[in-house]
């Protein structure tokens, strides 16, 4: 099978190295992401292989079709990337990687949760600056706070587990609660969470139903002076009013991972330019506002279980026409 890599990194390549001798499928290696404007190199391969900068829309799926590609593997977790519905209408196949470390994401969300709570941008500014002051600096204890988790499947059951270990309350919501959830957290109503919570964690899958969940509106029924903390997905909030409620002290820090339209710079090198994105340059320039770059999933164990789950999709697809993580029914 002839596979097309988009979105790969250096550091993946002892991992496809090693791995695909069980497969022996034959690569050839993108650094960019996939677009209308080099779709025509996958004339001629049976696969692509993709990460989520590469938005696999309508018009995409067609152009796949077009060129005779059969399957779309996306070595992550969501799949909000792709237009499903248009991929099955072309007669695409599409596979995921439902888990590979969920750890990953948990540790680091409770790395942001302290460093909010310990001012710990504004620390580090000082220290760069030679201020070696505490002006700014108290924080508070998260043993004292009450904390809501959104989500609680693989990687909210784990941040679940961590946050137990410091001793603060925890709540959680979702919509198919887990019954071993309930020894380190109790579920409650979502409205309950939002009232009441001091810590806010979204470990959850962007759907429909909950497109800008934190918006205007919700942000008016949070506890005043709430955390917030985003690794899941940057459609979940709704970033301009987030921005209005930190400004307007609703909001009393925010810590994300993702963000709505972060395909136009995530994995590029903008230290020559501008990111042309006000509501965005204005959030990443506070002091109680702290940005990673949509790398919290990025472990060496992580990295390692996305590709070996991949090629076990790809492999199911090239001898069966199906696979266990199918995205299409």
């Amino acid at each position: 099978m002839k596979v097309l890599v988009f979105g790969s990194r250096d550091d993946e390549m002892q991992y496809f190295d090693i791995q695909n001798k069980n497969y022996n499928f034959e690569f050839t290696f993108i650094k960019g992401a996939l677009t209308l404007d080099n779709i025509q190199m996958t004339k001629g391969y049976d696969a692509v292989w993709i990460v989520t900068i590469c938005k696999i829309t309508e018009e995409v799926a067609q152009k796949l079709k077009e060129n005779d590609v059969k399957y779309i593997v996306s070595r992550a977790a969501g799949a909000d990337h792709m237009d499903l519905l248009a991929i099955k209408e072309c007669g695409l196949k599409a596979s995921n990687v439902p888990f590979y470390s969920p750890n990953a994401i948990s540790e680091h969300t409770v790395l942001l949760v302290l460093m909010a709570l310990r001012h710990m941008k504004r620390e580090m500014k000082m220290i760069d600056e030679q201020v070696f002051t505490l002006d700014g600096l108290k924080g508070r204890e998260l043993r004292m706070m009450k904390v809501g988790v959104i989500g609680t499947g693989r990687i909210g059951i784990e941040t679940v587990k961590i946050l137990k270990g410091f001793g603060c309350e925890i709540m959680a919501y979702d919509t198919y609660p887990q019954e071993s959830v309930e020894a380190y957290a109790s579920y409650e109503t979502i409205d309950t969470i939002f009232k009441e919570s001091d810590v806010l964690i979204f470990h959850c899958p962007l759907t429909e139903h909950n497109y800008h969940m934190i918006c205007k509106e919700t942000i008016s029924k949070l506890k005043k002076g709430v955390c917030l903390f985003n690794t899941a997905r940057g459609g979940l909030f709704d970033y301009a009013a987030v921005l209005d409620g930190l400004k307007e002290g609703q909001i009393g820090a925010l810590a994300f991972d993702v963000y709505e339209y972060e395909s136009v710079f995530l994995r590029k090198n903008f230290s020559n330019d501008k990111i042309q994105d006000e509501v965005f340059q204005e959030l990443i320039s506070m002091e109680n506002v702290i940005y990673t770059s949509h790398m919290s999933f990025y472990t060496d164990k992580a990295v390692e279980s996305m590709i070996s789950v991949s090629l076990e999709n790809l492999y199911e697809y090239d001898t069966t026409g199906q696979c266990k993580n199918e995205l299409i029914k």
